[in-house]
């Protein structure tokens, strides 16, 4: 019994520090450049965190952060949200108690990607390299290499696709 109150402790712990590295890295105190070595301290993985962007108010998954992979020379701008959970709306318990059900998976952006201020980035996708998402656009599926993407729900407008 111990051990399981200490595993408990230690988790908890863990969740503590999370918490506090993303409220500062969400900072506008902090430089755009030292946010994602933040955010890499809290388990999301960058190919290089150094020539990745951050901006201001970016909220990286709180509860699976490890699931967030993010490419080269990538720019999120102010107010960008990433999930990697997600409520599944197709398959509802018929216990009460568990009505709703989470799932959580990935979300890897590939190098040199734009997101624009406001987005929301839900459920495991991958975001081609090279893809534009617009301002305040909401992406649920993959984004493929070059994508112009905006909108919500999102729509590829790319002249090139």
């Amino acid at each position: 019994m111990d051990k399981q109150i200490e595993a408990t402790q230690i988790k908890s712990g863990r969740r503590i520090i999370n918490k506090l590295l993303q409220a500062i890295a969400k900072s506008s105190l902090i430089p755009g450049s030292y946010r994602a070595r933040l955010q890499q301290y809290r388990g999301v993985k960058f190919k290089n965190a150094k020539s990745v962007f951050l901006g201001e108010n970016v909220t990286i998954d709180g509860i699976y952060p490890e699931n967030v992979s993010i490419g080269d020379r990538c720019l999120i701008t102010a107010g960008t949200t990433i999930l990697t959970h997600y409520l599944d709306t197709e398959n509802l318990s018929e216990n009460p108690e568990f009505y709703f059900r989470f799932y959580q998976g990935k979300v890897i952006i590939e190098d040199d990607v734009f997101i624009g201020t406001g987005s929301v980035i839900a459920k495991p996708v991958r975001i081609g390299k090279g893809a534009i998402i617009g301002a305040n656009t909401v992406i649920t599926k993959d984004v493929p290499p070059g994508a112009v993407m905006v909108g919500a729900p999102a729509k590829n407008i790319s002249k090139n696709m």
